[in-house]
């Protein structure tokens, strides 16, 4: 994929409200390294912790607060890297503030506020844009490509799965309710935007069932059976308590197409497969920086005044499915 952009004057001036582990190690040196981006200001609620950290960002300012980095008017747009249940109120201050957001998943804690989201960065003229950084792949965009030319017939199957386990660090924000933890938000969120991506729509019907261990804030794992319409059907999982685990499987009436490891590569070659009848052929992709491409295409669309490459509305869909997706499980979510 080539850089969207490559003159410094067209740089993108990013502010990333927070310091949370993602921002730090996967989107902010993505941000150093696009071709389109420079990161000019950091907050966090500890000044001295932002202070610290754009200590090696020449030129960059801290601030001790996220309302004080929305009023710089140097900040173009901002990436929020925080708890999943704040997101609403920050990607709305941001819109209103003029900055264009990208804000990671899952964007809204609910379909009505994903929507109220998306409502308010329209009206104030900003993009925003769900962070699946994984959509940005050159893998992904192949490998969904090759089903959409029929590569493996018609689709009647997706099986993926993403999980790892968190026992271990019962303080992990992704277990507390009120910041909008589980399993399903954080990751089967990405198999289900797989399952979405290959179909090109929604879920019509759901069955579900999700694990709430006895003292647990959260379900710690989830699987989700779903019916896309005319036989197509999806079978996802999400899991905190099983060993680490990712894949994807898209299965035809001609033959099937699998990722090995679809959603956290890292910057290690993939492989994608293709298996019809006795035949199998692989495609391998040298190892990218997912995040620096998804913050070089955002940065593209805030340029050319374009809508992202995952637009709003695919936000709005993802959130319907996860809301059907808790109801089919019968599941009171967030347990607060």
């Amino acid at each position: 994929m080539s850089d969207p952009i490559q003159t410094p004057s067209a740089s993108v001036r990013w502010g990333i409200l927070g310091v949370a582990r993602i921002g730090m190690r996967a989107l902010l040196p993505a941000m150093q390294a696009a071709s389109n981006a420079r990161v000019v200001a950091l907050a966090s609620r500890d000044q001295a912790r932002a202070e610290a950290t754009v200590a090696e960002l020449p030129g960059a300012r801290a601030y001790g607060g996220y309302e004080a980095l929305l009023e710089d008017p140097e900040v173009e747009a901002v990436y929020i890297p925080l708890p999943n249940g704040l997101h609403a109120e920050w990607v709305t201050r941001a819109a209103a503030a003029g900055k264009h957001v990208l804000c990671e998943k899952t964007l809204g804690m609910s379909p009505e506020e994903t929507r109220a989201m998306v409502d308010a960065c329209e009206r104030a003229g900003v993009l925003l844009m769900e962070a699946f950084m994984y959509r940005h792949h050159p893998q992904i965009e192949w490998a969904l490509a090759q089903v959409a030319a029929g590569r493996v017939g018609r689709v009647q199957l997706v099986r993926s799965g993403f999980g790892f386990d968190i026992s271990s660090r019962p303080d992990d924000i992704r277990l507390k309710a009120a910041l909008g933890g589980g399993s399903l938000l954080d990751v089967g969120c990405y198999p289900l935007n797989f399952a979405r991506a290959v179909y090109g729509r929604g879920p019509v019907s759901v069955a579900a069932r999700v694990v709430v261990p006895a003292g647990s804030e959260v379900e710690r794992s989830v699987v989700a059976a779903l019916d896309f319409g005319q036989g197509q059907l999806a079978l996802i999982d999400g899991d905190f308590v099983a060993p680490r685990h990712a894949f994807a499987e898209v299965v035809g009436d001609r033959g099937r197409l699998l990722i090995a490891n679809p959603y956290t590569p890292g910057q290690n070659e993939t492989v994608v497969r293709i298996e019809r009848d006795d035949e199998a052929v692989e495609r391998r992709f040298e190892g990218v920086d997912q995040y620096r491409l998804e913050v070089e295409r955002f940065g593209a669309a805030i340029r050319a005044g374009t809508p992202p490459f995952l637009p709003p509305g695919d936000a709005i869909e993802q959130a319907d499915a996860l809301a059907a997706i808790y109801a089919a499980a019968d599941y009171a979510w967030p347990r607060v």
